[in-house]
């Protein structure tokens, strides 16, 4: 990972990223600078990479890279970077304390865009606490995470997404509906006729196409995909060019998923609509998919980057996280029971039953 902070201009303090604005705002005097813009804006963003040529010969222009020195967490192995000077400090996805050992240096792909942080510390939290409260039983240390301001860390996570054309040659079974007049005799005696349905099925063949657009896969093993993916939509059409300004006083975490890796996973992600153009194709009123074969064509990709708020905790021994979109303060998390108050529950709703039938049996033995 990688923590940026740039200097105030008019007290030298440490200056960070204010989420909804484009500028930086000084931790000490409050002075807010804003970003320079460039004449030519290159517009990186939005510019795709050709998937291919990248996994074959990559050999990317100095202007293409990043350096990064990863220090591995050996808790949950993210890789964080301290700050300078910083001899220890916690992992943000974990909580675990780290120590600085020997840190690699790796060049990666430059990510080329990001969605930059528009959900404040404070209104994370308060999504956090709302979606508290809707958790019963839940035990005091999860409730304490809400007073803890600075277990809210803010992280940009990094990303893929790939663009690419589909022709798939299927084989499979169309089912058209018909019905069948049945007579039976009902308790009766009596003669009863029915419409039945009835399916006549015959084989079918053919080949569609499918045309996808920023297929987003996440590049992180820090976070557990599901909560990743249920943090989702991202409003990818509000994407900036990548600037470092961007990233000061949050954490930038490297790609773990390489391209290759998530190119499997945009395929599998998919999959499911490639299905549904095939069940369309078929037609009729059932559909039966026996085989498939998918070629791929025009893929391309970008490198970006999404920020969440994560607050990580440790109940029991176990570990439990806590994520928030940065853009729309969408929440997914993970919590623990708190069996102390399952079981007081459990033994007042007995105690109240056992109260009423009391009641029920003096009142019934006084009449």
């Amino acid at each position: 990972m990688e923590q940026l902070k740039t200097q105030c201009e008019n007290c030298a303090a440490d200056q960070v990223y204010l989420p909804g604005t484009k500028g930086l705002s000084c931790n000490y005097c409050g002075h807010f600078t804003e970003f320079k813009t460039e004449e030519t804006a290159a517009n990186e963003a939005n510019e795709e990479l050709c998937l291919s040529s990248y996994l074959e010969s990559y050999s990317p222009l100095p202007e293409e890279q990043i350096e990064r020195h990863i220090v591995k967490c050996s808790g949950c192995g993210a890789q964080p970077e301290l700050e300078e000077n910083q001899e220890s400090g916690n992992c943000p996805f974990c909580d675990s304390p780290i120590v600085v050992g020997q840190a690699q240096s790796k060049k990666l792909i430059k990510p080329q865009g990001l969605l930059a942080f528009d959900v404040s510390r404070s209104q994370a939290r308060e999504s956090f606490s709302s979606w508290l409260k809707g958790l019963w039983f839940a035990p005091n240390s999860l409730q304490k995470q809400i007073t803890q301001h600075e277990k809210f860390k803010g992280i940009y996570l990094p990303y893929w997404t790939y663009d690419c054309e589909t022709k798939t040659q299927y084989r499979g079974q169309r089912g058209d509906d018909y019905y069948e007049t049945v007579t039976r005799q009902n308790s009766d005696g009596e003669s009863v006729s029915e419409q039945v349905r009835k399916t006549r099925w015959r084989s079918v063949r053919g080949e569609v196409y499918d045309s996808f657009d920023d297929v987003l896969v996440p590049a992180t093993h820090s976070l557990p995909r599901k909560m990743l993916y249920e943090l989702e939509p991202w409003d990818l059409n509000n994407v900036v060019d990548y600037k470092k300004e961007y990233l000061s006083g949050y954490v930038t975490e490297s790609y773990q998923v390489d391209l290759k890796e998530g190119f499997i996973e945009a395929k599998d992600i998919m999959k499911p609509q490639i299905e549904r153009t095939i069940h369309r194709d078929i037609g009729g009123d059932r559909q039966q998919i026996t085989s498939t074969q998918t070629q791929f064509s025009k893929e391309t990709f970008k490198h970006l980057l999404c920020p969440v708020w994560v607050s990580a905790y440790r109940h029991k021994g176990e570990l439990y996280q806590i994520l928030v979109n940065a853009r729309t303060g969408e929440i997914q998390g993970e919590r623990p029971y708190s069996w102390v108050k399952i079981g007081l529950t459990a033994l007042s709703v007995a105690a109240l039953v056992g109260i009423g039938v009391y009641f029920y049996q003096v009142n019934a033995g006084s009449v």
